[in-house]
């Protein structure tokens, strides 16, 4: 009996297609997005050497002239490709957008653009990073013309760092930030399905709960059975997105894939958990409850990072315990945890407070499910 219950809810959740649509197809296409938006955000292989243009009246003891060519983005690519000429030809060649700057040489070099823009920024940096080394110089020397013998020039231009990187030790990735945020979205977006499953065993939400109400079948049998199909169902979009990600888009999970589907499947049934208590405590209309619930999960994957990447980092510093209540922030963080630490104890713990809290969402749902009842249909 509780079979048959189990696989006709199954069915009727197939059918949906607007929760199966935003289950199954729309984290998908957010991922796609996030993937062509921000893949090569971080990387340099996409620069393109900057055009310029140097006027100079000194041709080889110019320091600056030096510098300019010796700049370089990484190992066999230039950043800057210069054009040696005069003022009036510098001028025309900015004019007709053949470079995007050039430099007047000298005691205090000048800049000159057409337009702001980030190769323009670069150019700036460049230039008032060259006047400052250019002054520190000048100062020591004037105090100690000897130090030009004494390696002041290898002084200044060696930049030392006393952070010693592993070999095994992972790059910090600002995207995974966003996957990760999604992933946990995508596994309390649940919440709707628990919803759902509220709103059709009470009388008075739905027609459905109506007749549920007046039916033999015992209300908290139904329910659990309608819970497990929704859990199904929701699993098979988790499945999918972890596999579109990891296998099509590429994105790097690390080496403990199990646990991170172990935190997903959790997560579920917590987002379902919540959609439940949701329906529960909120007395109000069907479209009410949906649209709480609907600010509820957005407002959880902003706290979590999803829509603002250092919003993680604010809530962890400022108000910690809302990190901890929060569900998705609880699932991005284990994933999130899962990639960097080199030990389980933070995913341990994490899943302790997830399930805790499904727990506690658990309990209040039975006890309101219990204990309703209708004095008239």
């Amino acid at each position: 009996m509780s079979f048959s219950l189990y696989i006709n809810r199954l069915k009727c959740h197939i059918r949906n297609k607007e929760n199966m649509f935003w289950s199954y197809l729309f984290p998908i296409v957010l991922a796609s997005c996030f993937f062509f938006a921000f893949n090569n955000l971080w990387t340099i292989d996409s620069f393109e050497t900057i055009k310029i243009a140097y006027v100079s009246e000194m041709v080889e003891t110019d320091p600056l002239k030096q510098a300019l060519n010796e700049a370089k983005v990484s190992e066999g690519v230039s950043m800057f490709s210069i054009t040696y000429s005069d003022k009036t030809k510098a001028s025309t060649l900015l004019e007709e957008g053949e470079i995007e700057a050039y430099i007047v040489g000298g005691e205090n070099p000048e800049l000159f653009v057409k337009e702001n823009g980030m190769n323009e920024t670069i150019m700036k940096s460049f230039l008032d990073n060259y006047r400052s080394v250019s002054s520190t110089i000048g100062t020591i020397l004037a105090y100690n013309p000897n130090a030009i013998n004494e390696g002041l020039m290898q002084d200044l231009m060696q930049t030392d760092t006393f952070v010693e990187e592993q070999a095994d030790m992972k790059k910090p990735d600002a995207m995974l930030v966003y996957f990760y945020a999604l992933l946990a979205f995508n596994c309390i977006f649940a919440a709707n399905w628990g919803l759902v499953e509220v709103i059709n065993i009470q009388a008075d939400q739905s027609t459905r709960g109506a007749r549920v109400s007046v039916s033999p079948i015992h209300k908290m049998k139904l329910f659990l059975c309608n819970i497990a199909a929704a859990f199904t169902v929701h699993t098979g979009s988790i499945l999918l997105l972890l596999f579109y990600m990891n296998n099509i888009l590429k994105i790097n999970f690390g080496d403990q894939f199990v646990l991170i589907i172990i935190t997903c499947l959790i997560g579920s049934i917590a987002g379902i958990a919540l959609g439940a208590t949701v329906g529960i405590l909120v007395r109000k209309k069907a479209s009410v409850k949906d649209a709480i619930l609907s600010a509820v999960i957005m407002a959880g994957g902003f706290l979590s990072g999803m829509m603002y990447a250092d919003m993680k980092y604010i809530i962890a510093t400022k108000l910690p315990i809302l990190g901890f209540i929060n569900p998705v922030n609880l699932v991005a963080d284990t994933l999130y945890s899962l990639y960097y630490y080199d030990t389980n104890e933070r995913f341990y713990l994490n899943m302790a407070i997830l399930g805790l809290l499904t727990v506690l969402m658990g309990a209040v749902s039975y006890a309101g499910l219990r204990r309703k009842t209708y004095a008239s249909i």
